[in-house]
This record gives structure tokens, sequence and C-alpha cells, in this order.
């Protein structure tokens, strides 16, 4: 499998694990949709929405293999640092719900889709990486 497809299908495994229980609040699941519809979650809610908005961006461009104002390399980034961005808000608030956490197991309130979404980002931001390492490895070896 070349890296183009292994980039569009870690993308689009991407998107679809954003419909999978990302956090577990008061015993329902939230799944990132639930999650942004919630009235009770602060407005960093909507960060959460750069997820799927830059997977969805990173298909394009590497479908479209075009020049566009950002890279490919900054659509493969942009799902980590997001993903990362909303862990450290959601369990290191001082303003937090005290009942979200139960019994200060910050890991047990975390759903499969939210450590897939970091997973499947961490992967889409290693092949990106591993692309660009080994295409300058190789025009090294050509002198």
């Amino acid at each position: 499998m070349n890296r183009t497809a292994l980039s569009t299908v870690l993308s689009v495994f991407l998107i679809g694990s954003f419909f999978m229980p990302l956090f577990y609040w008061h015993s329902f699941e939230m799944n990132g949709f639930n999650f942004i519809l919630s009235e009770h979650i602060p407005s960093y809610k909507y960060l959460l929405l750069v997820i799927p908005f830059a997977s969805v961006f990173h298909i394009f461009s590497v479908l479209g293999e075009g020049n566009y104002f950002f890279s490919q390399k900054l659509f493969s980034f942009i799902p980590l640092i997001t993903a990362v961005a909303i862990f450290m808000i959601v369990f290191f608030n001082k303003n937090a719900d005290p009942e979200f956490f139960e019994a200060g197991n910050i890991f047990s309130n975390t759903g499969s889709g939210f450590w897939l979404v970091l997973g499947l980002s961490l992967l889409l931001a290693f092949v990106r990486l591993h692309k660009d390492r080994i295409s300058f490895l190789e025009m090294n070896s050509s002198f």
C-alpha cells in the first residue's frame, strides 16, 4: 500500500472515529457530535470540530495533489495537536464538574473513540513525517 492510499484510509477512519464514544459524562457516552451539541460543555467544545474538517481537507489535498494554501503535512498534524489539546483542556480544567471524574481516574472517562482518534492522528502524522524523511534520504543518496 503506498503512502497516499494509507494516508487517505487513515483520514477516513479518523472521520469515522469522531462518531464513536469519546468521553463518558455522567454515565452518558458522548461521541464527538453529542459533545459539540451538548449545552453543558463550555465553548472549547467547538475545537473538536477541527479534527474532522482537517481530515476532510487532508483527503482532498492528498487526492487532488494540487497546490493548496496549506500543505498536506500541516493537515496531517492538526488532528494530533487538536486531540492532545482537547485532552488537556478537558482533564486539567480546574473549573470542571467534580462529578465528571469517577474516583479521580481520568482514563476511565475516555472512550474508545478518543483513543482511536489519538492513535489514528498519531499514525497519520507519522506517515506524513516518514514520507518527507524518506524522500530527503533518497535525494541525498543520488549524489
